[in-house]
């Protein structure tokens, strides 16, 4: 028993000692400037492209999965490093269904640059469109996103806070909110309106809800506190409350706009120097 104790234990030294050694190269590895493809709007839209016309078939178009992985969710490729993800694009994967690609380095790095974008928060990347215009576009009247949004504690109290949107969400997804909200977006805030056995009425979302009650914040930030015994009805549409007409109501400019100024929400300051 004890010569067993010592064999273990000296195995899972050496693991440990394995481990750190491995750890150990993968930071030197991992050490110096990221290549310049990445987080660049030119090299992510190029990258696009590329990824259109031969990864979609299988990553699905918006990187959501199908034959291969889910790249937004990052299931199975998050450990890999910038290196790694370009390697496993170029090399492909043995036995699966990911084959190598002749394509030159440089267009590789462009593919690892989308594929990057589409988890990395908005803030990393070097977003089209200008933040000051983007502001007055989302505090103006005409695009009334202020009317359910907070930023920094002003604005509506309807809608998610969008104070550090762009340090937690990618652009896309951040893009996606703004023009089709009714897909993933926030998905937790649907519309939901209480009909009370009293004959009145509460319209709003669904902040928190069990078997027992129900609380609806309405449009003006008041929450309302429901046992589900004075319900006579509740409905909760399958939509999101935001309006699903952005990208008509908003010129293109002024929809790059608004994401670019959305995309440098943070409440810690970006330090683009701590990346490279």
């Amino acid at each position: 028993m004890v010569a067993a104790s010592m064999w273990h234990s000296r195995i899972g030294f050496v693991g440990a000692l394995a481990c750190a050694s491995l750890w150990a190269q993968h930071a030197v590895e991992g050490e110096g400037k990221k290549h310049p493809a990445l987080g660049d709007p030119q090299a992510i839209a190029e990258g696009q492209k590329l990824y259109m016309a031969s990864c979609a078939g299988c990553h699905g178009p918006k990187g959501q999965g199908g034959r291969g992985p889910n790249l937004r969710h990052r299931g199975m490729w998050h450990p890999l490093d910038d290196n790694e993800l370009f390697k496993t694009i170029q090399k492909g994967v043995p036995g699966a269904d990911m084959p190598a690609t002749n394509l030159p380095e440089d267009k590789i790095w462009q593919l690892v640059a989308f594929v990057r974008s589409l988890t990395a928060p908005a803030i990393e990347n070097r977003v089209p469109g200008n933040p000051e215009a983007g502001e007055r576009v989302f505090w103006s009247a005409g695009a009334g996103c202020s009317n359910c949004h907070r930023i920094l504690g002003r604005g509506g109290m309807l809608g998610p806070d969008l104070s550090n949107i762009g340090a937690t969400k990618p652009v896309e997804e951040i893009r996606e909110s703004v023009v089709d909200p009714h897909a993933d977006g926030f998905h937790h805030y649907r519309a939901v309106t209480a009909f009370l056995k009293n004959g009145k009425s509460i319209q709003g979302v669904a902040r928190n809800r069990t078997n027992y009650s129900i609380q609806i914040q309405d449009a003006q930030g008041q929450l309302h506190l429901l046992s589900i015994a004075e319900v006579a009805d509740l409905k909760i549409s399958p939509r999101s409350p935001m309006p699903g007409d952005y990208a008509k109501r908003l010129t293109p400019q002024q929809l790059e706009d608004l994401i670019a100024y959305l995309s440098r929400q943070s409440v810690r300051p970006y330090n683009a120097a701590e990346k490279k």
